[in-house]
Parts: structure tokens; C-alpha cells; sequence
């Protein structure tokens, strides 16, 4: 080879690694928390979201999954990625400051998985209530990882509980600041008592409550299974985790890479929508192979229900969305 062609080829090489060295330095990374555990399914649709996110871009863009809060407690992830500390998360909303965002939990906001599907997501009702609530602190949602339908785990039986008139000396747990589900249960026929989660597996133990509300069975059998006789598959509300990012560096991307993110995170929340329903019923299944007495209802008597809560106790809790997203709810449903 003469002293030209190596010279020219040796130009060439230095040139192709200064355009590679570009790239790369040109790459975004991004950091995503979440609470999910190492070698959860949790962890492994964060896991997914990045790769997916990461093969689009061709390496653009690169999303850095820390699973178990090592960025810290979720509360604090959450003012961090308003503040832009952290670019995102998976994890439940902070509700505190924005009572609208009480709608994650309002019970019969959706009583089934197509409808909870439609609802979460973009066009979706609580979709855009969220986003329209979140969009002033900074945050823009991409989608919902889905954790399950809830329902009400009890220490004892549980007599006729389709009957929402039926009055029943049964004491169920809600969480401190639970409303919602207090007027709820009260309506259906219970009695209410506000227990710390740290007290909860004892009260239901010694009997100071008869029973739990506010997870899925799931939940339930991680951390009462052996405490729980009887299981009530309300499907009151639908848990889940909220894929959010900083809306400042979502909007710094390029618009083509902003709908990579989005439909990435949509594609990680459709397919997690199939698998919580076969998830439930698997629960279900664990949890009557343990002798726990396990309660379903039917599609009619899961709306009828529904219409008893939309009907008598959202009146009574319609401070804790304020009156326009209400509104914005019942109009979705059809309700007037």
C-alpha cells in the first residue's frame, strides 16, 4: 500500500471514530425509578420499556432502570421528577397536593379490565384527568402498568356479600385518609376502622378489624394469606403504576422520539393489561387452594354494584375529586 492510500485510510479511520464518538456523546440517558424488586414483573416491564425505548432510537436514547427505590422512596422520586432530578418513573401517583388525583383510586371508576384499559389510557377518561392534573407539576404521563382489580380480604365469613343493603358487625380496615372507601364500605353494609399498615396484619389477627380493602389479591396473599378465611373480589378499583417523565425533558426530545417513548410505554402497558387478568385469576386459584373462601361476581351484579356506589356514595366523596372532574368522570360513564 503506498504512503497516500495509508494516509488516506488512516483519515478515514479518525474520521469515522470522531462521527462515532459524536454519536455517543449525543446519546440521552435517562434514569427510570421504580419500587418493583430485582426479578419482579414489575421490574421486567421496566426492563422491556427501556429495550424497546433503546432499539427504536438506535441508541439515542438510553433509559437506565433503578428497580427497589434506590433513588429513593417513592414520595421523594416524585418530587424529584418534577423537579427533574429524576427524568422518570414507574410508580403510583403522590395524590397530596392534587386531590384529583384520588380518581387512581375512586371506587367504580371502572369495573373491569376493558374498561379500566380504555380508561387508563391515552383518549381514556381518567387518562386525561390525570394528565390534565400532573401536566402543572411538571410531569407527563406515558402509561399504567396494571397491578390488578381489588378487592376486600376478611379474617372470617362473610355473609352475602352481593347484598349492598345488608348490615353486617363486620369491621373493615381503610387506610388513613381513605374516604373514599370508608362512605364505600359503610354503604355496602360494614362497619370501618383507619389502621396503619404496620398494624394491619395484627389488628386483623386479634380481631380489632374483621377485615382489609385497598389492594389486590395478589397483595393479599403476600401479606395475609394465612390470616385471610374469606376473599371479595370487588373489583372496586384497578391498582397500578403510572409511567411518568419530567415534562421539560420529555419536551427537549425530538418529537419522533417523543412517540417512541409513549408508544413504548403503551405497548409495556397493553400487554401487562392481558397479563393482570390471567395474574387475578391465578391469585384466585392460590388463594382457594389454601381454603380461603373466594367471592366473584358476575359482569350484572358487578354493575349493579357499581350503579349503588356511583349512585350513593359518590355524592357523598365528591370533595375528594372537587366537582369539574367529577363531571368529567360521570360524563365519561354516560352518568348525568
Amino acid at each position: 500500500m503506498t504512503l497516500h492510500a495509508l494516509k488516506l485510510t488512516a483519515r478515514i479511520l479518525t474520521i469515522t471514530s470522531a462521527l462515532l464518538l459524536a454519536g455517543a456523546a449525543h446519546a440521552e440517558t435517562l434514569r427510570l425509578s421504580t419500587l418493583k424488586q430485582p426479578g419482579s414483573e414489575g421490574e421486567a416491564a421496566a426492563l422491556k420499556f427501556a429495550k424497546l425505548v433503546g432499539d427504536r432510537t438506535e441508541g439515542r436514547i438510553e433509559i437506565k432502570v433503578y428497580p427497589a427505590s434506590q433513588l429513593g422512596d417513592w414520595t421523594e422520586v416524585y418530587e424529584q421528577v418534577m423537579q427533574g432530578a429524576v427524568d422518570m418513573a414507574m410508580q403510583p401517583l403522590a395524590t397530596a397536593d392534587d386531590k384529583r388525583l384520588a380518581i387512581t383510586w375512586f371506587p367504580y371508576a371502572f369495573t373491569n379490565y376493558d374498561t379500566a384499559k380504555q380508561s387508563l389510557s391515552p383518549g381514556g377518561a381518567v387518562f386525561g384527568i390525570v394528565s390534565e392534573a400532573i401536566s402543572s407539576k411538571g410531569l407527563t404521563p406515558l402509561g399504567v402498568y396494571g397491578e390488578g382489580m381489588g378487592g376486600a380480604g376478611f379474617a372470617k365469613a362473610v355473609e352475602n356479600p352481593a347484598d349492598p343493603e345488608l348490615k353486617r358487625n363486620l369491621k373493615v380496615r381503610v387506610w388513613p385518609g381513605g374516604t373514599t372507601h370508608r362512605v364505600l364500605l359503610e354503604r355496602f353494609g360494614f362497619n370501618t376502622a383507619t389502621l396503619p399498615w404496620a398494624e394491619l396484619y395484627t389488628g386483623m389477627q386479634t380481631g380489632v378489624v374483621d377485615g382489609q380493602i385497598g389492594g389486590t389479591a395478589g397483595m393479599a396473599l403476600e401479606s395475609f394469606k394465612d390470616i385471610t378465611k374469606t376473599w371479595v373480589q370487588y373489583n372496586d378499583h384497578f391498582e397500578g403504576d403510572w409511567f411518568i417523565v419530567n415534562s421539560e425533558k420529555y419536551a427537549s426530545l425530538p418529537e419522533a422520539d417523543q412517540k417512541i417513548l409513549l408508544e413504548a410505554a403503551q405497548e409495556v402497558s397493553a400487554a401487562r393489561f392481558e397479563q393482570v387478568k390471567a395474574a387475578d385469576a391465578k391469585h384466585l386459584e392460590t388463594m382457594k387452594a389454601a381454603g380461603i373462601e373466594v367471592v366473584t361476581f358476575d359482569d350484572a351484579t358487578l354493575e349493579k354494584l357499581a350503579t349503588v356506589a356511583r349512585k350513593d356514595v359518590w355524592p357523598q366523596i365528591a370533595d375528594e375529586l372537587g366537582a369539574e372532574t367529577l363531571g368529567q368522570l360521570k360524563s365519561s360513564l354516560g352518568i348525568n
